[in-house]
């Protein structure tokens, strides 16, 4: 993970990191954390936009890197079946003990998961809650909590409103929107009730501990005052449910872990042998399952490195603690990130904690081992028997004594004690990319940096003369957070790349390509300390390249941007200022004019636009009209034919603009046709018009007829100088953070923070599908995560007839709908409903209540797809 000195003045979660800036400046400033209801509002309604139907993008890796993993559940009845939370890329499912997983999320839900629970008395039943909770605001609150009932195949809201009704606008500002900790347990009544644990970057969000309290809902606990505060764990006692232990960071005295013995009626704080609460930050915190008089917690500091303040063990239900950790943790940072802890299902004294590194005792903390390292081995033996990608954020230890981690580089397993590990994250497709290219000689050639895996490039060998990996993995070339990546348009082997701090490499022919600390494949081009300032390089951590366009061989102008523009001539050796300091701000954007290279276009994080027309000699002022928001610019294009079109995409938040006619929301996308002198939105007011989020990045067809895309926080969309629609087919719903058009084979690629790249063979002509009417396409408040397909034929009812006197034993019957791959059921009786779920047309069930009830039945298809509901149908249950 790197680091850099600089701050962000609106960010109070990790401002230090790169990653943080990257995302924040894009999506949510000028707020600390943002409410992702724009984004619910569009994946609730997506057919309501201009679509282009069945569209089917290839999935073009990386295969062999994942992404952040947040949490972790294993199957207590099937110990090779692991759930998987991902960052940013959805839920994920394996069978046979992480050797493959498959996403078992809907495409068209918040990719964001926290925490996950199973139900002890039904291993189908688990609960998924979104939104990270690790301090990393990288990534989009969640939407809420959800449940599945069939292992993962369909997922219903967990939090819904009397009847399962939609929340309405008040009731969803009020969800908790980053959720780190969620389980099952049991009242002092012995009723099944469900807890959560929630943190907030943002003091204006809610977050708390969230108590089940039956009729009442889920509510906050307001033990601890009642303005949001940070619960980070919730743990049951394994025999007597109503004993609960949890982590709570009210900021202040009271930070620390309480005990209540009656469910939350009172709380008792658990003070002797722990440190005094102001100087306790984050607290993990597991109970052992075989002794459940045994606890640990690892407590993080208060100080700048958020280093292990201890790890403590209790071997008497929480009344006395004694600090087990030593010395041996007093290397260990980032624990208000990376912070978990897990205990051996059978053997209370077996204890792995995970931070950086992880570390292993066997015997309750007498004695520690470092059991992982994060630093890569060189090629040929790339990895170290204990290396384990660092940042640990989940742990789970199965009865055999197997540990399995979830970290920034997705799961690792160890089935002997952490003496060696595996990589256990294969097909789990969830990299987080943040600029990407494609070599115009070869389409089968791309990458582009990613969060903690360095810069990653499909279709290259290692090392020269070796082969290249399987279609869809990738070799990873750069270390630390990789930037921005330009190849050479004429040689696919020459490319240039850029890593966190300002850091900029070449790769030439002939050169090995797999990064390695022993061995410097790529050559570092970057500029000379003594002709940049300090402060001009902290700048923008991850610094944008161009480099000029044109199939013509031999050395080619590279451009790169800090709050001036740096050009070199050289292949890097060299480096020189061309322009002033625009506005003090980072340069957000350069585009070299294809039809014209001596053409040149900047912009800037404070939404400011400048024009060189002879390669940099000379500057105009700023161009941005009063219609361009103050935002950070994400991308700048220009028409292949003409250097007179400009097209920039803005990062605007959803706080709205204000205007002479009152507040409006922000444009996205604007337009000029006389070189920037003027500018009009793109974005489209009519039906035709874009989803009111952020984009990211821009591409034009690079052939007749010359259609723009562009892609941001709702996928993929295309102009065609009439109307916008939608090209996202069947792409997950994920931040799209660049876009690229392969000349010579017409592939459009995709690269996305969260589920990896995509690409998509585009031809002419497109068929659209026009926008459904809002009047005709209600909420169901079920049918998370599913786009309707609006040709396919609602299910047609069979049995029992409208109105039918039933038993307690129900059988409802449907006629199948073709290429359906199963059904759900909604059944609502006195008030109350249930979700099911049945792969063939028909369904028996024991109703729960008598009463007047109803039902419904949708088909499900590939892809997150769902037919319109069927009619309601009415019955009378009566025992």
């Amino acid at each position: 993970m790197s680091v850099s000195k600089k701050t962000v003045g609106h960010c109070v979660a990790d401002p230090n990191k790169d990653r943080t800036q990257w995302f924040l400046s894009r999506s949510i400033f000028p707020l600390r954390d943002a409410m992702p209801s724009a984004l619910e509002d569009f994946w609730l309604h997506q057919e309501n936009f201009v679509h282009v139907p069945d569209l089917h993008w290839e999935n073009a890796g990386p295969l062999n890197f994942a992404g952040r993993v947040t949490c972790l559940l294993i199957d207590p009845n099937n110990q090779s079946h692991l759930y998987a939370g991902s960052a940013a890329g959805g839920l994920w499912r394996t069978v046979n003990g992480g050797r493959t997983w498959n996403s078992c999320w809907p495409k068209y839900l918040n990719q964001s998961i926290g925490a996950l629970a199973i139900d002890a008395d039904d291993s189908t039943r688990v609960l998924c809650a979104t939104g990270e909770a690790n301090y990393s605001s990288d990534c989009y609150p969640g939407s809420g909590v959800y449940v599945t009932s069939d292992s993962g195949f369909t997922w219903v809201p967990y939090l819904a409103a009397a009847g399962g009704a939609p929340l309405d606008a008040p009731a969803r500002a009020m969800l908790p929107r980053r959720i780190g900790t969620v389980a099952f347990g049991r009242d002092e009544n012995k009723s099944p009730r469900v807890v959560l644990g929630a943190v907030s970057y943002d003091e204006s969000l809610p977050a708390a501990l969230y108590m089940d309290r039956g009729a009442n809902g889920i509510v906050p606990d307001t033990s601890w005052g009642i303005r949001s505060y940070n619960c980070h764990a919730v743990v049951f006692h394994p025999a007597e449910d109503n004993i609960m232990y949890v982590a709570i960071e009210p900021r202040g005295s009271q930070n620390g872990i309480w005990r209540s013995k009656d469910y939350g009626k009172t709380w008792e704080r658990l003070r002797r042998g722990l440190p005094a609460g102001e100087f306790c930050g984050r607290m993990s915190l597991a109970i052992s399952p075989s002794n459940p008089r045994v606890l640990y917690t690892m407590i993080s500091s208060t100080s700048h490195d958020h280093g292990v303040l201890g790890v403590f063990r209790t071997h008497d239900g929480g009344d006395t603690w004694h600090d087990i950790g030593g010395h041996h943790f007093e290397k260990e940072t980032q624990l208000a990130y990376n912070n978990c802890i897990a205990v051996h299902p059978t053997h209370p004294d077996f204890v792995v904690c995970g931070a950086v590194d992880l570390h292993l005792t066997t015997d309750g903390g007498k004695s520690w081992n470092r059991i992982s390292t994060g630093q890569r081995g060189s090629p040929p033996q790339p990895f170290p028997k204990n290396f384990v990608h660092s940042d640990h954020h989940a742990i789970v230890i199965d009865r055999a004594g197997w540990i399995y981690s979830g970290n920034d580089g997705g799961v690792a397993l160890s089935d002997d004690g952490g003496k060696t590990w595996q990589e256990r994250s294969s097909g789990m497709h969830t990299s987080m990319f943040y600029a990407a290219d494609v070599a115009q000689s070869s389409s089968n050639i791309y990458g582009g940096g990613t969060q903690d895996h360095g810069t990653l490039i499909a279709g290259v060998p290692s090392a020269p003369g070796e082969p290249p990996p399987p279609e869809g993995e990738f070799t990873r070339v750069l270390s630390s957070d990789g930037g921005w990546i330009e190849f050479d348009p004429s040689e696919a082997e020459h490319v240039f790349g850029t890593t966190t701090d300002l850091s900029i490499w070449r790769h030439r022919p002939g050169q090995p390509w797999a990064a390695g600390p022993q061995l410097i494949n790529w050559h570092s081009v970057s500029i000379k300390s003594e002709s940049i300032t300090g402060a001009e390089k902290e700048l923008r951590g991850m610094a944008v390249l161009e480099i000029e366009p044109g199939r013509r061989h031999g050395r080619k102008k590279l451009w790169l941007g800090t709050s001036r523009v740096w050009q070199t001539e050289t292949d890097g050796e060299s480096w020189k200022p061309i322009s002033p300091t625009f506005d003090g701000s980072a340069i957000s954007a350069i585009e070299c004019v294809s039809s014209n290279t001596q053409i040149l276009f900047v912009a800037t994080s404070q939404g400011k636009i400048f024009r060189s027309t002879d390669g940099g000699e000379s500057w105009s002022g700023n161009l941005a009209n009063a219609a361009i928001p103050q935002r950070l610019i994400t991308r700048i294009g220009t028409h292949p034919k003409s250097a007179s079109y400009v097209v920039v995409t803005v990062a605007a938040s959803g706080v709205p603009g204000t205007s002479l006619d009152g507040d409006a929301p922000y444009a996205h996308v604007f337009e000029s046709d006389d070189m920037g002198v003027t500018w009009r939105p793109l974005d489209g007011l009519s039906d035709a018009g874009l989803p009111d989020v952020v984009y990211n990045a821009l591409a034009f067809e690079t052939r007749e007829p010359y259609r723009l895309f562009v892609g941001g926080d709702s996928g993929v969309w295309m102009h065609d100088g009439l109307r916008w629609a939608s090209v996202a087919g069947n792409m997950p719903n994920v931040v799209v953070s660049d876009l690229m058009f392969h000349h010579d084979d017409q592939y459009l690629y995709a690269a996305t923070f969260g589920r990896g790249m995509w690409r998509l063979k585009v031809h002419e002509p497109f068929p659209y599908m026009p926008a459904l009417d809002p009047s005709t396409t209600p909420d169901d408040p079920q049918a998370v995560g599913l786009m309707r397909v609006a040709t396919s034929p609602a299910p047609q009812l069979a049995t029992p007839e409208d109105g039918a006197q039933l038993s307690r034993t129900v059988t409802l019957t449907w006629m199948p709908v073709n290429e359906a791959i199963g059904y759900t059921v909604d059944v609502f009786i006195e008030g109350q409903w249930n979700s099911y779920s049945s792969e063939r047309p028909a369904l028996i069930f024991d109703a729960w209540s008598d009463g007047a009830g109803t039902w419904r039945v949708w088909a499900l298809f590939h892809d997150s797809r769902r037919s319109p509901a069927s009619a309601i149908r009415h019955f009378t249950i009566s025992s």
